[in-house]
């Protein structure tokens, strides 16, 4: 492979992965709130599905949510019936997987974010 073909390759490859979701820009973006106002967050963001006390008179803001997603699948097969043999094609959408993340913020007394944490398979940004 020549040298051009393998440049054209690597930043095709970085283009393209740099536009993907992943946990990492989630990481960064709710780094980004850390002590700012809890007020701003639900403007920006929207209200918690939920909110508890915690022992210290700290405040969880709880934001869940949750998709199924639904793969396609395919089978190809051969069968016994027609001449010289049959065969056949199918198609399915049995494969689903239910895709959820839940953001925890703490927030303290001055409605400060101290910190945050989060939870599930799908917690990404873009």
């Amino acid at each position: 492979m020549s040298n051009t073909m393998k440049t054209v390759l690597i930043v095709f490859s970085l283009l393209f992965f740099s536009g993907c979701a992943s946990h990492e820009k989630f990481v960064q973006r709710y780094n980004s709130w850390v002590g700012q106002d809890i007020d701003t967050f639900i403007k920006t963001v929207g209200y918690p599905d939920t909110t508890y006390k915690l022992p210290n008179h700290n405040t969880v803001y709880v934001y869940s949510r949750s998709r199924l997603v639904t793969y396609p699948s395919m089978g190809f097969g051969f069968g016994g019936y027609g001449y010289p043999f049959g065969y056949g094609i199918g198609y399915s959408t049995a494969d689903v997987e239910l895709k959820q993340c839940k953001l925890y913020l703490e927030v303290n007394r001055k409605g400060k974010i101290v910190r945050w944490s989060s939870r599930g398979n799908n917690c990404v940004s873009e």
